[in-house]
């Protein structure tokens, strides 16, 4: 940021006089603020709702199961052929593990987003999120305390069910998902501003001429 942008920053601004932190609202230039304050209201209101009606002994077995359903399947999925966890090998998790598919993918050319597609075909998704890649073919699972362990069981089999194809026949994988009305979204699309289109009309004109 530049001296002559600074008068224009979203308020409030965090300024510091030497001795304490302050919030200032004083920025007559300012361009206001981008977003509601106190994050999104009905957001807010789910989360107390569900506090309030679990109180905390609710809280602490909501926790204690989120943590043992992600140790659990932590459990079952190392037992799978091509699947690791690289840091801190052994130890337990908290909420969420963030595995790799690399040896799998080295030995079967098959990555981690094709099994996640894959996944598709046996009526799952794939529970993860892990931007950003800092673990390669990374898989980010958080079964959170909401499913059984026959749920937890049934995840892990689909698991090692593609992991099992991709080495006996990757090339099932690698072309899933073959239970989809819409195969797979093309990702060259997405890198050519020219071809970016958030609306039908956009679309018509800068893909189909019209």
């Amino acid at each position: 940021m530049s001296a002559e942008l600074a008068p224009y920053l979203p308020t409030p601004t965090v300024e510091f006089d030497g001795t304490r932190y302050r919030l200032d609202d004083d920025r007559p230039e300012s361009i206001g603020k981008i977003r509601p304050f106190y994050g999104v209201v009905p957001n807010l209101v789910r989360a107390y709702a569900w506090i309030m009606s679990l109180g905390g002994a609710g809280l602490r077995e909501a926790a204690e199961v989120a943590v043992l359903n992600n140790n659990y399947l932590m459990a079952k999925v190392l037992q799978i052929r091509g699947a690791s966890v690289p840091y801190a090998p052994g130890r337990p998790r908290v909420e969420q593990v963030r595995y790799s598919w690399e040896k799998l993918a080295e030995e079967t050319g098959v990555h981690s987003e094709d099994i996640g597609v894959r996944a598709a075909d046996f009526g799952t998704h794939y529970w993860t999120s892990h931007h950003p890649y800092i673990v390669p073919e990374p898989m980010t699972l958080e079964p959170t305390e909401s499913y059984s362990r026959a749920e937890l069981d049934e995840y892990a089999a689909i698991l090692a069910e593609v992991a099992r194809e991709a080495y006996e026949d990757p090339e099932t994988v690698r072309t899933a998902p073959h239970r989809s009305t819409v195969h797979r979204a093309r990702e060259d699309v997405l890198d050519d501003p020219a071809t970016w289109a958030v609306t039908w009309r956009a679309y018509r004109r800068k893909v189909l001429g019209g």
